[in-house]
């Protein structure tokens, strides 16, 4: 599947056909290549459209410098991923990082539902997973242009079309992909155009989806309420139970050492002992 030309190329006029979205995927560009989808949305689009970028997603073929959060590196052949920005213009006093990246989670896994047989689970911070295997990553960065306002990058990877020797020897164990965990043959242009449609569903109009429908929905996609957890914070590691989640104060946990913490997804990762 991965020799020559990988099936399935991307292009702006197969993701925009009959999309129907209102605010998400406006414009579309695809690019075969660059170095970061969330660094092009915000160093080109964002600084030479301005407001008028809003709505605006940016897709790459392979990215030469693919991040993750908190520095890591995105690992992902040409074409065998969906790797992809959308860009937000937004008042500074509206929304948290975190009901960013909760909706872009709960939005990322529906559309992963409807357009494959593969039922992935959410995973606090950031992260989609199969069973015990990450499945795709969100990497939401802020900011700010002017007093009042700001741009938003929610950078989404989706590993589509990698088979296990794809993924590097260190992380094989932990990184699957649809083609691995599907029943049926991949289609990239269909997951990507499900997960537009439900990222505008999820941010294309901030009233649209209330707060407790947010943490509802993103609670009846985890697997994380009520299991143990350690998060480092602030250069600390806590260990404790997941309570709760807020889309403006992020994870609840009850602490082993007493009383409860809340942790912003922004600031927190998810320990590798854990």
């Amino acid at each position: 599947m991965m020799q020559g030309s990988p099936p399935h190329q991307l292009h702006d006029r197969d993701l925009l056909r009959d999309l129907g979205t209102k605010r998400i995927g406006r414009q579309i560009i695809v690019l075969p290549e660059v170095g970061s989808t969330n660094s092009y949305a915000l160093d080109v689009l964002a600084t030479e459209q301005g407001a008028d970028a809003d709505g605006c997603v940016v897709f790459a073929e392979q990215q030469a410098a693919g991040r993750g959060r908190l520095g890591r590196t995105w690992h992902s052949p040409r074409g065998a991923s969906l790797l992809f920005t959308g860009l937000l213009w937004e008042d500074a006093s509206r929304s948290a990082a975190a009901r960013f990246v909760m909706a872009a989670g709960v939005a990322v896994l529906r559309g992963i539902e409807q357009a494959t047989d593969v039922t992935p689970v959410l995973r606090w911070p950031n992260d989609i997973y199969v069973g015990e295997k990450k499945l795709a990553g969100i990497l939401v960065e802020v900011r700010s242009f002017t007093e009042s306002t700001r741009a938003v990058a929610i950078g989404i990877g989706v590993n589509c079309l990698q088979h296990e020797t794809h993924f590097p020897p260190d992380i094989r164990r932990q990184a699957t992909s649809l083609d691995i965990e599907a029943s049926h043959p991949v289609d990239r242009v269909a997951v990507a155009r499900a997960i537009l449609r439900q990222l505008d569903e999820y941010l294309g109009d901030s009233g649209a989806v209330s707060d407790v429908r947010l943490a509802n929905d993103w609670r009846a996609h985890s697997a994380d309420l009520g299991a143990r957890v350690t998060l480092g914070s602030e250069g600390r590691e806590y260990t404790g139970r997941i309570v709760d989640v807020n889309p403006h104060t992020g994870l609840l946990v009850q602490l082993d050492t007493g009383g409860r913490r809340e942790f912003d997804p922004a600031t927190t990762t998810r320990c590798p002992n854990d």
